[in-house]
């Protein structure tokens, strides 16, 4: 039950930030419909999937870094790659400023996870 009140809190933050600061500084959603765009976002997502499942045994395995921390390098790169698609194929919105805020809020959520089990036990 802990977990569902983690992801519900974390999910539920995500939104609030988004509504607000898209308020605030005036952006609207824009979606990539460019198709060359479109491709570099998957290839990009496909590699990283990759090389997480190939990076993951050696990482674990020689206590190099806690999953966590793999988490972590893992969705920053992630919504890094999709931050940069968004500037180049989305000219005409600022939507790259709120996929890189809504980074920064969620690896400062994983930074602080063990913190936020304790208080939902």
């Amino acid at each position: 039950m802990t977990f569902v009140w983690l992801m519900l809190t974390i999910a539920v933050a995500l939104v609030l930030i988004d509504v607000v600061v898209r308020k605030l500084l005036g952006i609207k959603r824009a979606k990539l419909t460019n198709p060359k765009g479109k491709r570099i976002e998957m290839l990009g997502r496909i590699a990283c999937v990759i090389l997480i499942f190939i990076t993951y045994p050696a990482f674990i395995d020689t206590g190099i870094l806690e999953i966590k921390h793999l988490f972590i390098i893992f969705f920053t790169v992630l919504f890094c790659l999709q931050a940069v698609v968004q500037y180049i194929y989305i000219k005409e919105s600022k939507e790259y400023i709120i996929t890189m805020l809504m980074n920064v809020v969620f690896v400062v959520f994983l930074f602080n996870i063990d913190l936020l089990v304790n208080l939902y036990s």
